[in-house]
């Protein structure tokens, strides 16, 4: 079906004009669009392409010359045109494709008129497109997840740069997964990515994966050492067969040829999950380290993710800043003197911070002698005028302007953002409550395994003191709770046991398929669904519980992170309640002393620590003896304890307040949250009603408030379409409400994002019956017969993502009415009351009337056209001068910052100004093209 050098275009990325096929692989090919300057890649079973050839008639370019085509013939899936009566041929692959057909308004008349619902829910797609393409928020409305300030804010600050390059450190529980993911399906609605490659430890792959589909709704391919396995029979490379990937690193590293593979596949955006354990030496940097810096270099999109960057020193941090930016972190000795100066700043920042805050009741300061290292720059500001003179409200807004001025001189540009439970504030308390129990013989192994279970046969398990004691607890307890334990056959054993015994209660481990885990997620988030959920250890990976504030661990893991990762899962923003961490535990056994671990010497219950694994890697072979009972040294707690103060200590009086300023600036986040909440599924209830109904989809409204609706659909056996993104043959769940789809796993969170919304976008600007449709109109005032003519044309301006051009000047319809004469009446009535006017016609009547009407209809199109690039001008000059506007303001704002900053370069100005130069020119260079035509005859009233 596909051959290299066919033509073309795609109907997800009209602006991208025409491509042709350059390179054909074996389940995917490449598309060259030369309008646009960029390449996409495309699996074989995409859907929204459509092939593009010319008819008889139509006019091409070659070699500066234009011909007509007298002759069309298809050889071997290439199309060849006869362009002279000496039988000279071209083939599709050598010409310039034309932008615009010739003769549009006719063909266009040789359609099969369709219903007249057609052309409005054409009209009503495009102006949903072009709203969503203009939204300054595109890309991150689709999120299933609640919208939380510091996370949207970083997103959109990191995506719209031109590259995306940045270190994400929030602490855990912040949110890091989502931040990724955000800032790539931003970059992938607009444009900007085609290829993803997620790097993660390998207890963290599915959890990715998982997330990226349920959070996005973006499919990726795991490819690690099974599946690699699989394509070695054949010569492919794997990374080459799929633009979405998550592999683990360590697999990779250890494997030469498929980290060989990995970096001969072209990504725009690699992400590298726990980046502190890039280990790196100047003589002996590590292997995952190596292989980053090779894909760093040849991506231009890299996202690095730690909690605790610092942790392993200065100078390994140093070195994966370099992986961000070698350019500008050459020299770790400039990198030094750089952050002297930026903590000079953050320590200004904090002494401002108290000032901007309402009924402060702070004793005035001496601003000359704080700001005595920027005096020359701040002196002659009005804020800081007001900031040493004023009082109250002008003081305090002076005051926050001051750290505003801070954020942008010493912020702007950054690779590094921070997030800290501190700074966001809202995160619930914790309470802990142990139970220890006395052990028996069954369990004597206890003593010197992790897992108590571990020599004992699951018939005997029963007889477990921790068993015996969950019953007792959940015949106390009203409110849901979740039991976290290491293994899956435990999870398992457990579930029965609790069913067996009444209560309501689901599992949840590896062993089940996707959707099984998700069913029972569901079941537990349900009001009325399960009290208890059993989870193995991958329960606490990705999963957000913050609904229940009960947490069971029936035994304890052999890390820190993973005993935060299961504390994470109800700790969250946006629970409601304080948590109840309940740990039961065999006397003598390794998990007493591993709790007493962390609970005296880590404090890892009731708060949270990024620096857990550093205190354990101090104390390691003390620790090792301690848990095993080789040695109970009464002093090793203690000393761990003190250490671990000292620790947090030393980061506390490090934490850079004026990084976590830049990192999320909450007028800015919350600007952008009511746009999101304003944009995301705005008009999309009728939208869906419509849309559905046009192509046959099965949808029954099951709310049909319009902010809150929820729709159920499923493929039908009538319906126009082969396949339906995201929703299976049994059908889904669609709800518009973020918080109500967010804690139902089963349910899709619908927005003009939603795979299923733009594919249906993407058919209905595909169906060409829809471009020619009829309608009567009913009307007294009117001769009957009288030919009324609807039509839309559309602005389009072809460009590279980069340019942003769409938010300026996206592809803009244009809604005529006229009567036959060519007297125009649109100014006189909406588009859509005027549709609420109108009755249906049958095809064969419509036909008729369009074969009879033909010569007049092509003369009052014609005049259409005329008006319509009339109608267009002052929408173009428009777009120009907000275009031009929204470049300049950037433009100058960087120079003026330039002077301070010297994360802001020459060459980033310089580009700028050449996107901005670029972008007037496409937008002089726009096409007005005809879209669809509804022809009309007035009756007489019934």
């Amino acid at each position: 079906m596909y051959q290299t050098g066919q033509r073309w275009s795609s109907r997800n990325e009209p602006d991208l004009g025409v491509g042709m096929i350059v390179e054909k692989q074996a389940k995917s090919f490449t598309l060259h669009f030369p309008d646009a300057e960029t390449d996409r890649q495309y699996s074989h079973d995409q859907t929204s392409l459509v092939r593009r050839t010319l008819t008889i008639g139509d006019q091409l370019h070659f070699q500066d010359d234009t011909f007509t085509v007298l002759e069309v013939e298809e050889i071997d899936g290439l199309i060849e045109y006869r362009i002279s009566d000496q039988d000279d041929w071209l083939e599709e692959s050598i010409i310039q494709f034309p932008r615009n057909d010739k003769n549009e308004i006719d063909s266009l008349l040789a359609l099969s008129p369709a219903r007249r619902m057609w052309f409005d829910l054409r009209r009503h797609t495009l102006e949903h497109q072009a709203a969503n393409a203009a939204s300054p928020v595109r890309g991150l409305m689709g999120l299933k997840a609640e919208l939380l300030p510091h996370q949207i804010y970083l997103a959109h600050d990191i995506a719209n740069r031109s590259k995306a390059r940045a270190l994400l450190c929030d602490e855990v529980g912040m949110g890091k997964t989502l931040e990724a993911g955000l800032i790539l399906h931003q970059r992938l609605l607009n444009g900007l990515c085609k290829r993803a490659l997620i790097l993660t430890p390998t207890n963290l792959q599915h959890q990715w994966l998982v997330e990226m589909l349920r959070r996005f709704h973006q499919p990726f391919s795991l490819i690690n050492e099974s599946v690699y396995e699989d394509f070695m029979e054949g010569d492919d490379n794997p990374f080459e067969q799929q633009p979405f990937v998550i592999a683990p690193i360590d697999w990779a590293s250890q494997h030469p040829k498929a980290a060989q593979h990995m970096l001969d596949a072209e990504w725009d955006m690699v992400i590298v999950d726990e980046a502190h354990h890039l280990a790196w030496h100047p003589e002996t940097p590590s292997i995952g380290y190596q292989v980053v810096s090779r894909l760093a270099a040849n991506s231009e999109s890299l996202l690095l993710l730690s909690a605790t960057p610092e942790q392993t020193g200065e100078r390994e941090h140093f070195s994966r800043l370099q992986l961000l930016d070698p350019d500008h972190y050459h020299s770790f000795e400039r990198y030094q003197a750089q952050q002297q100066e930026f903590k000079q700043a953050a320590e200004l920042a904090a002494i401002l911070l108290p000032y901007s805050q309402e009924n402060h009741g702070l004793a005035a300061k001496d601003w000359h002698a704080a700001f005595s290292h920027y005096l020359s720059e701040v002196q002659n500001k009005d804020w800081f005028t007001q900031l040493e003179k004023s009082q109250g409200a002008q003081h305090i807004e002076a005051a926050q302007e001051a750290i505003s001025w801070l954020i942008d001189r010493h912020g702007t540009g950054r690779e590094m953002f921070r997030n800290t439970r501190a700074a966001v504030g809202g995160f619930p308390n914790r309470y802990l409550h142990s139970y220890p129990l006395e052990n028996n013989e069954l369990f004597a192994s206890a003593s010197h395994h992790v897992q108590p279970e571990h020599d004992v046969a699951d018939g005997h398990w029963e007889k477990d003191p921790r068993w015996i004691w969950l019953k007792e607890f959940l015949e106390c307890q009203a409110d849901k709770v979740l039991v976290i334990c290491h293994s899956a056959d435990m999870a398992q054993w457990l579930n029965d046991q609790l069913t067996f015994a009444g209560f309501q209660s689901a599992d949840f481990h590896e062993q089940m398929p996707l959707i099984h885990r998700d069913r029972a997620a569901a079941y537990f988030a349900d009001e009325d669904g399960a009290q208890i959920l059993v989870c193995s250890e991958i329960g606490s990976e990705g999963r957000n519980f913050q609904f229940s504030h009960h947490l069971v661990m029936y035994d304890l893991p052999e890390h820190p992170d993973l005993l935060e990762q299961r504390i994470g899962r109800l700790d969250r923003l946006g629970q409601l309640n304080d948590v109840q961490i309940h740990v039961p535990y065999l006397k003598n056994s390794v998990q007493e002393r591993l709790f007493n671990w962390y609970h005296h010497a880590l404090n890892a219950f009731c708060r949270t620590t990024g620096s857990g694994d550093k205190v354990e890697e101090a104390f390691r072979d003390s620790l090792h003896a301690y848990l095993h009972g080789q040695d109970d040294d009464s002093d090793l707690l203690q000393e761990a304890h003190v250490y671990h103060e000292a620790l947090l200590k030393q980061m506390d009086e490090g934490r850079n307040r004026l990084l976590e300023m830049s990192s999320c600036r909450p007028e800015q986040a919350r600007q952008l949250i009511d746009q999101i909440n304003h944009q995301a599924n705005k008009g999309l209830h009728h939208y869906i009603e419509q849309v559905t109904h046009a192509f046959n989809i099965y949808a029954d409204c099951q709310n049909d408030d319009t902010d809150t609706a929820a729709w159920f659909i499923r493929p039908s056996t009538d319906m126009m379409l082969e396949a339906l993104p995201g929703i299976e043959e049994e059908g889904k769940m669609l709800m518009l409400d973020r918080r109500q789809a967010s804690q139902r796993e089963n349910v899709a969170f619908a927005t003009w994002e939603h795979p299923l919304i733009t594919m249906l976008m993407d058919e209905v600007q595909g169906f060409d019956s829809g471009k020619l449709t009829s309608a009567i109109l009913p009307i007294a005032a009117l001769p009957e017969g009288t030919v009324l003519i609807e039509s839309m044309f559309v602005i389009e301006a072809t460009a590279h993502p980069r340019l942003k051009l769409a938010q300026s000047l996206p592809m803009t319809p244009m809604w005529q009415l006229s009567d036959s004469n060519g007297k125009f009446l649109h100014q006189q009535f909406t588009a859509d009351k005027w549709a609420e006017k109108l009755k249906g016609v049958p095809n064969r009547v419509a036909e008729q009337w369009v074969a009879a009407l033909r010569k007049d209809l092509i003369e009052v199109l014609q005049a259409h056209q005329l008006n319509a690039q009339d109608q267009a001008r002052p929408i173009v000059h428009t777009a120009k001068t907000a275009y031009q506007h929204r470049c300049e303001n950037e433009i100058d704002r960087l120079r003026e910052l330039k002077a301070y900053n010297s994360l802001i370069r020459d060459e980033d100005i310089e580009a700028l100004e050449h996107n901005m130069q670029e972008g007037l020119v496409r937008i002089d260079e726009h096409q007005i093209r005809l879209d669809a035509i509804r022809i009309i005859l007035t009756t007489k009233p019934e």
